[in-house]
């Protein structure tokens, strides 16, 4: 009876060892699952760091430049930059002050022709014909009922140009004395007229070109 009882508990330990031995190879080993690889940023090759800190350094020391430009120069505050550009500007001129400044011109400009023509009346040569002749005509000229009020004192005449000093009775006389001149036959050339008023007479200088011919003056446009 013991001999059948060990026997059936050999079977069954035989049956287990056995399913033991089929479970271990039965499975196929499962190696460990690997794991995910990790997101790991893009390293960039030492040259290219090196490029990057180049130019890096390059903009902060253009940076360094700038500011210690910004600090030599001298401050200027927001209230003087509108006050420098309005002393540049020139200020409005008034029509009263317009006036006054053609005015000088005018006045300046009579000085110089004046000059000139007084140079030419005491330099030039004298043409002792047309001279003689045109200094009889003027002054037979003011013997005319049309010259009453104007009195002609002096007469002289060179060779392109005759200076004749007159007094008049008053403003009208003198106003019409020009016209009357170049009215005269032989005498139609150029003539300027300047008031004198020397002595609290009324009085002018007259210069007379020769017909034909301008009065020896410098032409401006």
């Amino acid at each position: 009876m013991s001999k059948v009882r060990w026997g059936v508990l050999g079977l069954a330990g035989a049956v287990v060892a056995t399913a033991g031995v089929w479970s271990i190879w039965g499975e196929t080993p499962r190696e460990p699952a690997a794991p995910s690889a990790l997101a790991t940023p893009p390293r960039s090759a030492p040259a290219d760091l090196e490029q990057e800190v180049r130019a890096l350094r390059a903009e902060l020391e253009a940076l360094r430049r700038q500011q210690g430009a910004l600090a030599q120069r001298p401050p200027t505050s927001v209230a003087e930059a509108p006050a420098r550009e309005a002393s540049d500007e020139k200020p409005p001129v008034s029509g009263e002050q317009a006036r006054a400044a053609a005015e000088q011109a005018r006045l300046e400009r009579v000085k110089e022709i004046d000059a000139e023509l007084e140079a030419a009346a005491n330099t030039e040569p004298r043409d002792a014909d047309w001279a003689g002749r045109t200094e009889s005509l003027v002054t037979e000229s003011f013997r005319a009922p049309s010259f009453t009020g104007s009195r002609l004192t002096r007469v002289e005449c060179r060779t392109h140009l005759c200076t004749l000093e007159v007094e008049h009775d008053g403003h009208e006389a003198r106003a019409e004395l020009l016209s009357l001149l170049l009215k005269v036959p032989g005498i139609q050339g150029q003539a300027v007229l300047r008031p004198r008023n020397e002595g609290g007479r009324w009085s002018s200088r007259v210069y007379l070109s020769r017909a034909g011919e301008d009065l020896p003056f410098t032409r401006r446009p």
